[in-house]
């Protein structure tokens, strides 16, 4: 019998995942060297396993970091998305920021440079 996740076809190696992540939550987060010892693969294969099955298979899969509580788990609630995207959110501003002031630089180093 095949496995799915949402009634798409998927690998065991996925499955796994899923089932595993779908039993944790924010406060009991399942830790990434668990989820490697588990399937086998390294911490880039697994984010690239995580995020095939946020846009693949819509599962909504939380990550936290920097605290004691590392992990992933299933966003089952509002705040559990809240807490999810608050970090994100703040990062993409720093990003953006970064890529405002680096234009800004690149055109303010040409002006100069021509004089």
């Amino acid at each position: 019998m095949t496995e799915t996740i949402n009634g798409i076809p998927t690998s065991k190696t996925l499955s796994n995942i899923f089932n595993v992540v779908c039993n944790s939550s924010l406060d009991n987060p399942v830790k990434t060297k668990q989820l490697i010892l588990l399937t086998g693969l390294n911490e880039r294969q697994l984010r690239d396993a995580i995020n095939t099955l946020r846009f693949m298979y819509g599962v909504p899969i939380g990550a936290v970091r920097g605290t004691k509580k590392n992990g992933y788990y299933l966003i089952n609630t509002q705040d559990a998305l809240l807490e999810t995207i608050a970090p994100i959110r703040s990062q993409a501003r720093e990003e953006l920021k970064l890529i405002r002031k680096l234009t800004t630089n690149f055109n303010e180093w040409k002006e100069v440079q021509k004089q």
